[in-house]
């Protein structure tokens, strides 16, 4: 039996929202593609589903928070609002189209 005491791991800093910490990271995490917020201008489908209403047409202006759109899925209707005030330049998508994940579905000025 060996009572050669092992080195700790280096620990490295973590930068959360919620606070700094100090931890051991993965090389997959290091080595992983940083995410970046897509262009506000733009709005993408987050999940897949069957468009049920297009509340808006190029052209509109609108208001943070008004409803572009709404879609059926899981079972749920949900509603796209707007991420920011602006002129909607085009609409990707129609009333019955069915969409999945990640799709363009319109775009702002």
């Amino acid at each position: 039996m060996s009572t050669k005491k092992e080195a700790a791991p280096e620990l490295e800093t973590l930068a959360t929202k919620h606070g700094t910490y100090k931890t051991t990271l993965t090389a997959k995490y290091r080595n992983r593609t940083p995410w970046h917020a897509r262009d506000p201008r733009q709005v993408f489908s987050f999940i897949p589903g069957t468009i049920t209403t297009v509340d808006v047409k190029p052209g509109d202006s609108v208001k943070e928070g008004d409803v572009l759109l709404t879609f059926k899925a899981m079972k749920m209707h949900n509603t796209y609002r707007s991420p920011i005030a602006g002129r909607v330049t085009k609409v990707h998508v129609a009333e019955g189209d069915v969409v999945p994940k990640g799709v363009l579905l319109l775009e702002f000025e």
